[in-house]
Protein backbone atom coordinates (compact mmCIF):
# COMPACT_ATOMS: atom_id res chain seq x y z
CA UNK A 1 0.00 0.00 0.00
CA UNK A 2 1.71 3.50 -0.93
CA UNK A 3 1.38 6.55 0.69
CA UNK A 4 -1.11 9.01 -0.31
CA UNK A 5 -0.33 12.47 -1.93
CA UNK A 6 -1.78 14.32 1.56
CA UNK A 7 0.46 11.79 3.49
CA UNK A 8 3.46 12.59 1.52
CA UNK A 9 2.37 15.99 1.25
CA UNK A 10 2.07 16.79 5.25
CA UNK A 11 5.36 14.49 6.15
CA UNK A 12 7.56 16.54 3.97
CA UNK A 13 5.55 19.85 5.22
CA UNK A 14 6.50 18.86 8.75
CA UNK A 15 10.02 17.58 7.83
CA UNK A 16 11.05 21.12 6.31
CA UNK A 17 9.69 23.37 8.87
CA UNK A 18 8.11 22.02 12.13
CA UNK A 19 11.02 19.63 12.85
CA UNK A 20 14.31 21.48 12.49
CA UNK A 21 12.58 24.07 15.04
CA UNK A 22 12.55 21.12 17.42
CA UNK A 23 15.81 20.59 16.68
CA UNK A 24 14.64 16.96 15.61
CA UNK A 25 17.15 14.42 15.94
CA UNK A 26 16.52 10.53 15.30
CA UNK A 27 18.66 6.79 16.09
CA UNK A 28 18.40 3.29 15.42
CA UNK A 29 17.05 3.28 12.14
CA UNK A 30 18.92 0.18 11.65
CA UNK A 31 16.30 -1.56 13.44
CA UNK A 32 13.64 -1.04 11.42
CA UNK A 33 13.25 -3.32 8.66
CA UNK A 34 12.85 -2.33 5.20
CA UNK A 35 9.76 -4.55 4.65
CA UNK A 36 7.81 -6.79 6.20
CA UNK A 37 5.01 -6.24 9.08
CA UNK A 38 6.34 -3.76 11.54
CA UNK A 39 4.90 -2.77 14.79
CA UNK A 40 6.44 0.47 16.19
CA UNK A 41 5.54 0.22 19.82
CA UNK A 42 5.94 3.52 21.42
CA UNK A 43 5.96 4.95 24.70
CA UNK A 44 2.79 8.55 24.38
CA UNK A 45 4.02 11.89 25.39
CA UNK A 46 2.00 14.43 23.42
CA UNK A 47 -0.53 14.63 20.11
CA UNK A 48 2.94 15.59 18.27
CA UNK A 49 3.86 11.71 18.65
CA UNK A 50 1.89 10.96 15.31
CA UNK A 51 3.98 13.56 13.40
CA UNK A 52 7.54 12.80 14.95
CA UNK A 53 7.09 8.76 14.18
CA UNK A 54 5.72 9.21 10.25
CA UNK A 55 8.12 11.81 9.66
CA UNK A 56 11.40 10.01 11.50
CA UNK A 57 10.25 6.93 10.27
CA UNK A 58 12.16 5.09 7.71
CA UNK A 59 8.91 3.33 6.30
CA UNK A 60 6.54 5.45 4.74
CA UNK A 61 3.36 5.10 5.35
CA UNK A 62 2.93 4.38 9.28
CA UNK A 63 -0.84 3.62 9.95
CA UNK A 64 -2.02 4.87 13.21
CA UNK A 65 -4.67 4.51 15.44
CA UNK A 66 -6.69 7.45 16.90
CA UNK A 67 -9.74 7.48 19.10
CA UNK A 68 -12.70 7.84 17.25
CA UNK A 69 -14.48 10.71 18.50
CA UNK A 70 -11.59 13.09 16.57
CA UNK A 71 -13.02 11.18 13.20
CA UNK A 72 -16.33 13.79 13.85
CA UNK A 73 -14.88 16.45 14.04
CA UNK A 74 -15.64 18.06 10.32
CA UNK A 75 -12.31 18.14 7.79
CA UNK A 76 -10.75 16.60 10.98
CA UNK A 77 -11.67 12.85 10.08
CA UNK A 78 -11.36 13.46 6.66
CA UNK A 79 -7.38 14.33 6.96
CA UNK A 80 -6.96 11.42 9.60
CA UNK A 81 -7.97 9.19 7.16
CA UNK A 82 -6.21 10.31 3.87
CA UNK A 83 -3.22 10.41 6.08
CA UNK A 84 -3.56 6.69 6.93
CA UNK A 85 -5.37 7.24 10.19
CA UNK A 86 -8.47 4.50 11.61
CA UNK A 87 -10.37 5.05 14.19
CA UNK A 88 -10.17 3.06 17.71
CA UNK A 89 -12.82 3.57 20.22
CA UNK A 90 -11.97 3.91 23.83
CA UNK A 91 -12.86 2.19 27.29
CA UNK A 92 -13.57 -1.40 25.95
CA UNK A 93 -11.87 -3.76 23.12
CA UNK A 94 -12.51 -2.38 19.56
CA UNK A 95 -12.82 -5.29 17.69
CA UNK A 96 -12.66 -3.80 14.16
CA UNK A 97 -9.92 -1.43 15.00
CA UNK A 98 -7.94 -4.47 16.64
CA UNK A 99 -8.76 -6.35 13.15
CA UNK A 100 -7.75 -3.27 10.68
CA UNK A 101 -4.43 -3.44 12.99
CA UNK A 102 -4.29 -7.11 12.43
CA UNK A 103 -5.11 -6.84 8.87
CA UNK A 104 -2.05 -4.25 7.94
CA UNK A 105 0.43 -5.70 10.13
CA UNK A 106 -0.49 -8.93 7.72
CA UNK A 107 0.18 -7.44 4.69
CA UNK A 108 3.38 -5.98 5.21
CA UNK A 109 2.66 -2.43 6.60
CA UNK A 110 4.01 -0.42 9.16
CA UNK A 111 1.48 0.19 11.93
CA UNK A 112 2.20 2.74 14.98
CA UNK A 113 0.84 1.64 18.53
CA UNK A 114 1.21 3.27 22.10
CA UNK A 115 1.52 0.49 24.83
CA UNK A 116 0.92 3.02 27.60
CA UNK A 117 -2.68 3.63 25.92
CA UNK A 118 -3.30 7.24 26.94
CA UNK A 119 -0.09 10.56 26.88
CA UNK A 120 2.45 10.70 29.85
CA UNK A 121 1.72 14.29 31.75
CA UNK A 122 5.69 14.28 32.58
CA UNK A 123 7.57 12.41 29.43
CA UNK A 124 7.73 9.45 32.16
CA UNK A 125 6.97 5.97 31.46
CA UNK A 126 3.13 4.84 32.27
CA UNK A 127 1.89 1.57 33.05
CA UNK A 128 0.99 -0.80 30.35
CA UNK A 129 -2.21 -0.74 28.79
CA UNK A 130 -3.40 -4.78 29.87
CA UNK A 131 -4.89 -4.70 26.38
CA UNK A 132 -1.90 -4.25 24.46
CA UNK A 133 -0.40 -7.53 25.25
CA UNK A 134 -3.37 -8.92 23.46
CA UNK A 135 -3.11 -6.83 20.39
CA UNK A 136 0.53 -7.81 20.00
CA UNK A 137 -0.37 -11.68 20.36
CA UNK A 138 -2.83 -11.61 17.06
CA UNK A 139 0.57 -10.37 15.32
CA UNK A 140 2.98 -13.62 15.01
CA UNK A 141 5.84 -12.83 13.26
CA UNK A 142 5.16 -9.38 13.27
CA UNK A 143 8.80 -7.36 13.85
CA UNK A 144 7.74 -5.54 16.84
CA UNK A 145 10.07 -2.31 17.35
CA UNK A 146 10.32 -0.82 20.43
CA UNK A 147 10.34 2.90 19.52
CA UNK A 148 11.21 6.13 22.22
CA UNK A 149 10.32 9.86 21.90
CA UNK A 150 11.21 12.51 23.99
CA UNK A 151 10.63 16.17 24.78
CA UNK A 152 7.49 16.05 22.76
CA UNK A 153 5.39 16.33 26.26
CA UNK A 154 7.40 19.96 26.90
CA UNK A 155 6.20 21.49 23.17
CA UNK A 156 2.57 19.77 23.10
CA UNK A 157 2.00 19.25 26.67
CA UNK A 158 -1.16 17.09 27.89
CA UNK A 159 -2.63 19.72 30.07
CA UNK A 160 -2.74 21.77 27.11
CA UNK A 161 -1.15 24.84 25.04
CA UNK A 162 2.48 26.03 23.72
CA UNK A 163 5.09 25.05 25.70
CA UNK A 164 7.90 26.32 22.69
CA UNK A 165 9.88 24.83 20.46
CA UNK A 166 11.82 22.34 22.73
CA UNK A 167 14.01 19.79 21.54
CA UNK A 168 12.48 16.53 20.29
CA UNK A 169 14.13 12.90 19.56
CA UNK A 170 13.17 9.71 18.35
CA UNK A 171 14.89 6.71 18.57
CA UNK A 172 14.33 2.52 17.54
CA UNK A 173 15.66 -0.11 19.71
CA UNK A 174 16.30 -3.61 17.93
CA UNK A 175 13.22 -5.96 17.34
CA UNK A 176 11.53 -7.70 20.79
CA UNK A 177 11.74 -11.46 20.32
CA UNK A 178 8.36 -12.93 21.47
CA UNK A 179 8.28 -16.20 19.64
CA UNK A 180 8.13 -17.84 22.91
CA UNK A 181 4.88 -15.69 23.97
CA UNK A 182 3.50 -16.49 20.34
CA UNK A 183 4.06 -19.83 20.40
CA UNK A 184 1.98 -19.99 23.46
CA UNK A 185 -2.03 -20.37 23.43
CA UNK A 186 -3.89 -16.76 24.70
CA UNK A 187 -4.01 -15.80 27.99
CA UNK A 188 -3.50 -13.29 30.31
CA UNK A 189 -0.35 -14.38 31.79
CA UNK A 190 1.20 -14.38 27.94
CA UNK A 191 -0.75 -10.63 27.05
CA UNK A 192 1.33 -9.63 30.91
CA UNK A 193 4.48 -11.15 29.54
CA UNK A 194 4.01 -9.18 26.09
CA UNK A 195 3.43 -6.16 27.61
CA UNK A 196 6.30 -6.50 30.28
CA UNK A 197 8.74 -7.49 27.61
CA UNK A 198 7.39 -4.26 25.05
CA UNK A 199 7.92 -1.49 27.85
CA UNK A 200 10.76 -2.99 28.95
CA UNK A 201 12.55 -2.65 25.45
CA UNK A 202 11.51 1.30 24.95
CA UNK A 203 12.88 1.78 28.44
CA UNK A 204 16.20 0.98 27.80
CA UNK A 205 16.49 2.52 24.84
CA UNK A 206 19.29 5.52 25.25
CA UNK A 207 18.76 9.34 24.90
CA UNK A 208 19.56 10.65 21.63
CA UNK A 209 22.53 12.70 21.38
CA UNK A 210 22.37 13.90 24.88
CA UNK A 211 18.87 15.05 24.95
CA UNK A 212 17.72 13.57 28.46
CA UNK A 213 14.72 11.66 30.10
CA UNK A 214 13.36 15.32 30.92
CA UNK A 215 13.03 15.94 27.10
CA UNK A 216 15.98 18.78 27.66
CA UNK A 217 18.98 18.57 25.44
CA UNK A 218 22.49 20.68 24.26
Amino acid sequence: MGASLIYRVSRGFCRGTILPLLRFRVGGLEHVPASGGVVLASNHQSFLDPVVLGCGCPRVPVHFMARDSLFHMGPMGWYLRATHTFPVRRGGADRAAWKRFEDLVSAGEAVSFFPEGTRSPDGKLLPVNPGSGMLLHRCPGAKVVPTRIRGTHRVLPRAGGFGGFRPVSLAFGPPVDLAEEWARGGDREVYAAIAAKVMAAIAAIPPVDGLDEDGSGA
